[in-house]
């Protein structure tokens, strides 16, 4: 068990750091594939396949339809219930309520721990089996509460502008790989006779453009997809004996993922041995028709992804999946293909939930006790935490700003629209328990060493009903209130009142406290002219159950509706005039099983006045981008920082010379002109519900930071090719791009320092292996990531500059060395020959680097392979 004090003397756990640094030294180069028994289930796949069977043959082709699609409709007489196959699991569970809500991938990525990274899935499986075993039999089959867990995401992060960058781990396939086994492994269990829960990699495959993704069927040359799109899916499979793999939206080379058999059997399960189930995302049957303009109608769609390799197919909506459901059988009745297709499709799904042991009650199996007890336990936040330390990214540290302590310090000021936020990123649920913003970490960790206050902004308060007054009426204060039957805002209202404010907040049964709401659900609009006191940024918030958006004339500037999301949802800045009326409207709608609540909140401006002594105050200001910026369905193709925060970034720094900026953000940030206002940058990410308490403590220098860069942030990725053109050889990622980097791939400083010598080389016909002293020859312990990169001298074709072939993190106390060594295969730096149409190794000379990042290479040897 790992524990973790949350008060102002907390102690590090220094047991479980050593752990995961002793982990971490393991398992991370790429050598021949290990049998472990989470792969060792193939007792367990002829089992399952073989009871699979048995069922099918004993289906009409009507109950065999009710398999089929994402929602699973119970076979009494079979005995086989009902099952959805829709979960989320990205960094924590999802869409379930109150969860252990972890770092986002990229966090988890910039720590290049994959044991840390087992250590969260494990416990992210454990909290979702004990959810679903306190469900009742009903519940078991509703969305969201299932085991077949939609997650990782192992897309590569090919071009910064994509909108859904954050759910990746990054630019290079051989760190996905590692990672991605990794959280694979810890999803799935152990146990050879059942799967804990299913992991579900996705999007296969060259799902990196969003505003087009539901038609696009981009061109990828053979070589690229060999070397840079395919590997990650190739090895999890071969490595981790994956369950279930989800279809991209977008299409190959002219056809769309979800009906391409070159893709999903000829490559998935000829070449690679996959065995497991092929599903869709949500929509593809009806984008087939609609979207791709591919299937000129639903049961050739039906046959077209059948017949092609997809399993279980996901409908569009819950009006929908009758429909899309019955495709499969017409397909069958016109002919369109066999009906043993479908039972092909219908075994692999159908085993998949008996490897679960969702077919029957078994005392045997170990998972079905696991009790709620665990969800957001302290074991599990201190896994969170530790996530959270370790995927910081110190980016510039001039002047030693940092780490705070009291010899430097009086106090610590706070500024910046995210102070008292806790992000989580997208696929979020609620936090179990408290969920630390940057301020509250602080004070909590250090609160006793430093005055902690806030300076600019900074603190969320309900709108006064003053500021507020009914549409048309500057007399009468408040708001208009409207309120619909059902979910839509549909109809005429069936009450419409003045309220008090934007803050409702009242559990069910709702008739008991206010019986003018429409039961059992309701939907609101509510309006009001809001007068500003303060003439500058304004930043709005809105807590919601179920759904709610709002706008400032005419303009939206909040959005949860359809993402259902509980957490607080920020706006950007909003520039207003004090006295100068603005038209405010919010929409609202309330499900029958949640609470009604809409909580609209804003944060005014401040005025930055000089201070006494700026001297002896650190500055921190917490800013960057939240996840509605950059988005699933929404890229981002301006990469600077939100012009408002850079204004008060810069009035600050004008003031306080001591001054360290915390991003927040899911994708790379534009930073040139940043690194010259400030002189210290510490990336966070989306660090989770322990990321008030990680802050804290790399501020403070409890802990060093030891992040690096999964991807390059680049100096402008405007410069980048072409966003439609995914050939990375143009001058994409570390591997392909010569200058352009204001912070390369594997980038990250420390407040410590290491030093690297003594690399020896040596190498046999299967291997290569080197050997080097790291010491750390700073002033306090920390960790470091060495990382071994591989350049082809000889080649005759383009090559990349340089690959990463290993890494190893590793932690060593002020003054130790300590012997690290790097393994990777021969056939790691083998290249797709178009011609001869295999992978091939070049005979010739190899540089062997060893990197601090990939642009700061401190010892390299040439080898040469005969």
């Amino acid at each position: 068990m790992y524990f973790i004090e949350k008060n102002s003397e907390e102690k590090i756990n220094k047991e479980v750091m050593k752990k995961y640094m002793l982990l971490a030294a393991c398992c991370v180069s790429m050598l021949l594939v290990e049998t472990s028994v989470a792969q060792d289930r193939t007792a367990l796949h002829k089992r399952a396949t073989k009871q699979a069977k048995d069922l099918v043959k004993q289906m009409t082709l009507e109950e065999k339809v009710r398999l089929i699609e994402m929602t699973n409709l119970p076979i009494e007489r079979l005995d086989i219930p009902g099952h959805h196959w829709w979960n989320e699991a990205l960094h924590g569970v999802a869409r379930r309520g109150e969860a252990t809500q972890f770092p986002v991938p990229l966090s988890m990525a910039s720590g290049w721990n994959p044991s840390l990274i087992k250590d969260m899935t494990t416990a992210i499986s454990d909290e979702a089996r004990a959810l679903n075993n306190a469900d009742t039999a009903e519940d078991k089959a509703k969305r969201y509460h299932g085991l077949t867990l939609w997650s990782p995401v192992i897309n590569m992060a090919r071009d910064p502008r994509w909108g859904r960058t954050e759910e990746t781990y990054g630019e290079d396939p051989f760190l996905t790989t590692e990672l991605a086994s990794a959280f694979v492994n810890g999803l799935q269990g152990d146990n050879p006779n059942y799967l804990k829960t299913v992991a579900t990699i996705k999007h296969f495959v060259v799902n990196n453009t969003e505003h087009n993704r539901l038609h696009v069927r981009p061109d990828v040359s053979e070589r690229a997809l060999r070397e840079y799109y395919f590997p990650a899916y190739r090895d999890v499979i071969a490595r981790e004996d994956v369950e279930s793999i989800m279809t991209a939206y977008n299409g190959l080379n002219g056809i769309p993922c979800s009906a391409n058999k070159w893709l999903l059997t000829d490559i998935l399960r000829d070449e690679w041995g996959f065995n497991g189930t092929v599903v869709t995302d949500v929509g593809v049957p009806g984008h087939l028709v609609e979207q791709h303009k591919y299937a000129k109608n639903g049961p050739e769609a039906a046959m077209m992804m059948i017949t092609a390799g997809v399993d279980m197919y996901s409908g569009s909506d819950r009006t929908r999946e009758v429909n899309e459901r019955e495709w499969s059988k017409q397909a069958v009745q016109q002919g369109l293909m066999k009906e043993s297709d479908l039972d092909q499709a219908i075994i692999r799904s159908l085993a998949t939930r008996i490897k679960l042991g969702l077919l029957r009650s078994d005392e045997d199996n170990p998972y079905t006790k696991i009790s709620t007890g665990v969800v957001g336990s302290e074991n599990h936040l201190a896994i969170a935490r530790q996530i959270a330390r370790e995927g910081a990214v110190l980016l510039q540290n001039k002047n030693n700003v940092l780490p705070a302590t009291p010899e430097k310090y009086k106090s610590i000021l706070f500024a910046g629209p995210y102070v008292n936020d806790a992000p989580f990123g997208a696929y979020s649920g609620n936090a179990a328990g408290i969920a630390a913003t940057p301020m509250f970490g602080m004070q909590e960790i250090a609160g006793n060493q430093f005055e902690i206050k806030s300076q600019l902004g900074g603190k969320w308060l309900f709108i006064p009903e003053g500021n507020l007054n009914v549409p048309g009426k500057p007399e009468t204060k408040g708001v208009t209130g409207e309120y619909f039957a059902g979910t839509k805002l549909e109809g005429h209202p069936i009450s419409v009142r003045t309220d008090r404010g934007f803050d409702l907040d009242l559990p069910k049964p709702l008739a008991h406290i206010d019986p003018e709401i429409p039961q059992p659900t309701f939907s609101a609009r509510w309006t009001a002219e809001l007068t500003p006191n303060r003439t500058g940024l304004h930043y709005f918030s809105m807590t919601a159950l179920s759904g709610a958006r709002v706008w400032i004339n005419d303009e939206k500037i909040l959005d949860n509706w359809h993402s259902k999301a509980k957490d607080n949802e920020e706006s950007q800045g909003i520039f207003l005039e004090a006295g100068k009326a603005v038209n405010l409207k919010v929409e609202y709608y309330n499900e029958e099983a949640e609470p009604a609540r809409a909580l609209l909140k804003w944060v005014e401006p401040q005025e930055v006045v000089a201070v006494e002594h700026p001297e002896d105050k650190l500055l921190i200001y917490v800013g960057g981008l939240t996840w509605r910026m950059s988005k699933e369905s929404h890229d981002r193709m301006n990469s600077i920082l939100p012009e408002d925060q850079m204004e008060e970034i810069k009035a600050l720094a004008s003031i306080y010379p001591n001054m360290l900026v915390v991003l927040n953000g899911g994708t790379v940030v534009q930073l040139s002109e940043l690194n010259d206002v400030v002189p210290s940058i510490l990336l966070q990410w989306f660090p989770g519900q322990e990321g008030g308490y990680a802050l804290a403590e790399l501020i403070t220098g409890k802990v060093s930071p030891s992040g690096h860069l999964p991807l390059t942030f680049y100096t402008n990725p405007e410069k980048l090719p072409d966003f439609e053109d995914y050939e990375i050889s143009k001058g994409r990622t570390y591997m392909y791009m010569k200058d352009n980097a204001t912070y390369p791939f594997g980038y990250g400083l420390s407040y410590t320092s290491f030093e690297y010598s003594g690399l020896k080389i040596t190498q046999n016909k299967k291997e290569v292996t080197a050997v080097l002293d790291v010491k750390n020859s700073g002033l306090m312990d920390g960790d470091d990531v060495i990382q071994l990169y591989v350049t082809n001298l000889d080649s005759k074709v383009y090559q990349p500059i340089r690959q990463l072939k290993a890494f190893k993190r590793v932690s060593i106390a002020k003054g130790d060395t300590e012997q690290v060594e790097l393994h990777f295969s021969i056939n790691d730096m083998q290249w797709w020959d178009v011609n001869k149409q295999k992978y091939v190794v070049n005979l010739g000379r190899y540089e062997i680097q060893i990197g601090k990042s990939s642009a700061e290479i401190v010892q390299k040897q040439i080898i040469t392979v005969k």
